[in-house]
């Protein structure tokens, strides 16, 4: 038996650890003498690489400079040190387990017996032993070699403990794979040794030949079975690493260029997609019928034990069923562990081929979101352009706080500790009238004090300050890139994702929605001032005609110091031919800004309560409102389900008959004051939120003249109640028609036709159903599209339509429901790789699966949810094991 033969079993696939050690047993000889020549250690994989990256990666780790070459020689011989030490307690304390759980258990596992192609206790045992030994004086040879070199340690390196601890975290970092390697060995032993405990215990039970069988196809099955879900779970990883085999790339993209232009890419991503799904669906498909034929197996096993065994010896066949399927379970999860071993492996793997490839200049279509880049060409390079489609507008870089000064981050360590106890001293003397001078409040504030400036200024490792160096490094090349080709970088109005567009088409596109409009006049000077003075004089002469309350004044006041002129820009609609802008109005720091949150606050809720039956406040909402709706007997074969939406609601509003609306509606129900406000006065306060909203765009100026600022909050709650008034118009036509409004759901109601109406309102968006003829329905909207001129109405009638994220179908007098996925809309959620904290990502898969529960009439439409749920996860780096632990938490809340 050659020197290396022992590990070699064990670590022959971690190659990243550059590990080699030797056995104390020879083929010649029982024993090894310790002044042989063995060499348990080959250089690991990052000693080798550049001096000068090896010296940058220590400065960054060490938070030292290292220039001189004297402490470089140091610092370097001490790391090699460290790295053999540290392998060698890794393979010392694997073996131990070895040996420790073969002396308690008797029992050796395979990966032993076969490296010493013995299957004698004795003899096992002995040679562990010795190679033990033989570990452990190398290991005091390096612990030496380190005690003698402190005697030649460079008086300029300070503080060496700490040095020394760096080192160590350093090595560490670099020998995950190694430390993943002999955990999972270690875990693996343990379920080996219970495994073999269990088959003896089973061995011990006499059965017959076809009992025999029938356990060994059972064992068949399962073993078929996690074949597959292997198979699966290797099929995943290219998924999450963004790796696709190259069986998705066998089309070259030029072909489908010559034939669909620009839509290619959406052509190509959306077919890779479905390949990926039907993929995924024929592996889930299998794993079922394994699993089904597994538990048929077992039960039918277990009827026939039950049935030939004698009555007194059904206690031990029931016993005997605990044990088999105790053993079945665990040798199914040591299996299992296996597989996500492997799978952790190839992770890493197709991690830095991702890195590698994303180098290459070979153009390919990937099936995550990708960002859209609507210019014929872009400066950016693939590396950028992944990082934009990776990052999106909700991810969050790690560790920014790291690259700011000392001073900047005590300053940020300062206002966090500050808001976090203005918030608890509030709470503790409001709630439980506790002085501000107590003790408690003391500790607690300077526990809470030193808590913040250990998570802020604890030192990170190199890995990760070199990935926030390059991540920060790589964003400002983005910026420089775009800004020096003026291009724009926008998120888009419904998929989600980035959009790259030249600033040139984006400042046509707004000049002709202008014109087109009429929306916005330019004005010659800058207006803030004068808008602010006007909001000023009028906020106070409503508190000296005590229109308005002291605290009501405080809440409207705008801030000298804090007011800012609002800019308007654009987000692309990419899901519309031709890509058109929708204007967006950012008024955080205008002189009318407290006043619009005030109305809001003021108005919103009476608008809620009035018109609660006409409103629905999510899918479920609506679900609940159809199956009422089916359960009276409304629903029939021939109902349609209709949808439309108004076109651009908020920025087409008629300023003026707006707010007669809103004083129609107060008055309607019977408001003459609204917290001691009266009407009259409310619609001043809102006639100044709509009239000066003024804003910069192009280092132009420009004033609002019709409609309200989208992004204000008034003027949502403006736009309802202007809407209320519209709907209140077609009610009023239906009325005509012999229709009348019903209960529990807004009904119409014809009686010479007995034809029923439902009808929901969703800002701009409406959905009703008719058991009317098409041509009336028709004829019904048309009338209603005529009601107001800026009121245009986009229609949709069916057996099936989409509502918000709810598709709703009359399959023949039945009502189905399922999740809707825009065509627009990307496969986008919040990226796994993001610095958000742990239960965003729990959350939003939670959230994910709830939704297809509640929305799923079918098991086939959930599966399919649940499928493409799983596809857009995996697309935004979530790891399957994620996916599969929130589900299974999920199910065990549910049960």
């Amino acid at each position: 038996m050659s020197q290396s033969s022992i590990s070699q079993g064990v670590f022959k696939k971690m190659k990243d650890s550059q590990i080699e050690t030797k056995s104390p047993i020879d083929n010649n000889s029982d024993r090894l003498n310790e002044n042989d020549d063995i060499s348990f250690h080959k250089p690991s994989r990052y000693l080798k690489m550049p001096r000068k990256f090896l010296l940058n990666s220590l400065r960054l780790q060490l938070n030292c400079s290292i220039k001189r070459k004297k402490e470089q020689r140091f610092t370097l011989s001490r790391l090699e040190l460290f790295d053999k030490q540290f392998c060698l307690h890794q393979i010392h304390h694997l073996y131990q387990k070895y040996l420790n759980f073969g002396l308690q258990y008797q029992i050796w596992s395979d990966d032993i017996v076969q490296i010493m192609e013995s299957t004698e206790s004795d003899k096992i045992q002995k040679s562990l032993e010795e190679y033990l030994i033989l570990l452990k004086n190398r290991s005091n040879q390096h612990e030496n070699e380190l005690i003698i070199q402190l005697s030649s340690c460079p008086t300029t390196l300070h503080s060496l403990e700490m040095i020394d601890q760096r080192l160590k975290k350093l090595v560490r970092l670099h020998h995950i794979d190694l430390v993943r390697t002999v955990n999972y060995q270690k875990h693996k032993l343990k379920d080996i040794i219970y495994e073999k405990r269990l088959f003896n215990q089973l061995s011990s039970y006499h059965l017959a030949e076809v009992q025999h069988q029938a356990i060994d196809q059972i064992t068949t099955i399962r073993k078929k079975q996690l074949k597959i879900f292997e198979d699966l779970t290797i099929f995943e990883q290219p998924i999450i690493c963004h790796s696709l085999p190259k069986t998705f790339d066998d089309i070259p993209i030029v072909t489908y260029q010559n034939l669909f232009g620009n839509e290619a890419n959406k052509i190509m991503q959306e077919l890779k997609r479905r390949k990926l799904n039907d993929q995924l669906k024929n592996y889930e498909l299998k794993l079922q019928d394994y699993e089904d034929l597994y538990q048929t197996e077992i039960n039918i096993f277990e009827s026939k034990l039950i049935q030939t065994s004698l009555n007194h010896q059904h206690i031990q066949a029931d016993i005997f069923m605990t044990l088999l399927k105790c053993y079945f379970t665990h040798h199914t999860n040591r299996l299992i562990r296996q597989i996500r071993y492997k799978e952790a492996c190839l992770h890493v793997k197709l991690v830095r081929q991702h890195r590698r490839h994303l180098l290459l200049k070979q153009q390919i279509v990937d099936v995550y979101p990708q960002i859209i880049v609507d210019v014929p060409k872009i400066s950016l390079n693939r590396l950028q352009l992944d990082y934009l489609s990776k990052s999106r507008p909700n991810y969050i870089r790690s560790n920014q706080s790291s690259l700011h000064s000392y001073k900047h981050q005590e300053k940020h360590v300062q206002q966090e500790h500050k808001n976090i106890m203005n918030v608890i001293t509030r709470y503790l003397i409001c709630e439980h009238h506790i002085p501000l001078t107590a003790t408690i409040i003391r500790e607690f504030s300077q526990q809470l004090e030193a808590s913040l400036h250990q998570q802020y200024m604890i030192p990170l490792s190199y890995l990760n300050i070199s990935r926030t160096r390059k991540e920060l490094k790589l964003m400002k090349s983005i910026q420089h890139r775009l800004k020096k080709g003026n291009y724009n970088l926008r998120v888009t109005d419904k998929s989600g994702v980035f959009h790259i567009g030249n600033s040139v088409d984006y400042e046509k596109k707004a000049e002709a929605y202008r014109q087109k409009t009429g929306t916005y006049i330019e004005l010659d000077s800058n207006p803030l001032w004068s808008v602010f003075d006007k909001v000023i004089f009028f906020l106070n002469h409503l508190r000296s005609k005590k229109y308005i309350l002291s605290w009501q004044l405080d809440k409207m006041m705008p801030k000298r110091e804090k007011i800012q002129l609002a800019y308007l820009y654009f987000i692309p609609k990419s899901h519309k031919a031709g890509t058109p802008l929708r204007p967006i109005v950012s008024s955080m720091n205008m002189p009318t800004t407290g006043i619009s949150k005030f109305l809001d606050k003021l108005i919103r809720p009476i608008f809620d309560k009035h018109a609660r039956s006409t409103t629905i406040i999510d899918g479920v909402d609506l679900i609940h409102r159809l199956e009422a709706y089916t359960t009276n007997g409304h629903l029939i074969p021939k109902t349609y389900l209709c949808t439309f939406d108004i076109t651009d609601l908020y920025t087409m509003l008629p300023q003026e008959e707006s707010l007669d609306i809103l004083i129609e509606f107060l008055l309607q129900y019977d408001y003459q004051k609204v917290q001691n406000i009266p009407i009259d006065i409310i619609r001043k306060l809102a006639l100044i939120v709509i009239k000066e909203n003024v804003f910069v765009y192009e280092n132009k100026l420009y004033r609002q003249v019709i409609g309200g600022a989208m992004g204000s909050e008034f003027t949502l709650t403006l736009a309802n109640i202007f809407m209320w008034k519209w709907e209140k118009q077609l009610v009023h036509r239906l009325k005509v028609s012999n229709e009348i409004y019903g209960r529990y759901l807004t009904w119409f109601i014809e009686e010479c036709t007995l034809h029923i109406m439902s009808h929901f309102r969703y800002v701009d968006d409406i959905f009703f159903t008719s058991n009317d003829s098409l041509e009336c329905i028709d004829q019904m909207l048309d009338e209603a599209n005529n009601f107001h001129p800026n009121i245009k109405l986009v229609r949709q009638i069916g057996r099936s339509v989409p509502f918000l994220d709810v598709l709703i179908e009359n399959r023949k007098g039945t009502l189905t429901t399922s999740v809707y996925h825009k065509e627009a809309a990307e496969p986008y959620v919040v990226p796994f790789g993001s610095d958000h904290p742990g239960h965003v990502f729990r959350n939003t898969v939670d959230t994910a699966i709830t939704r297809a529960v509640r929305y799923s009439t079918t098991l086939f439409e959930f599966e399919e949810e649940i499928r493409q749920m799983k596809r857009m996860f995996l697309y935004n780096g979530y790891s399957p094991r994620h996916i599969y632990r929130r589900s299974l938490h999920y199910s065990v809340n549910i049960y």
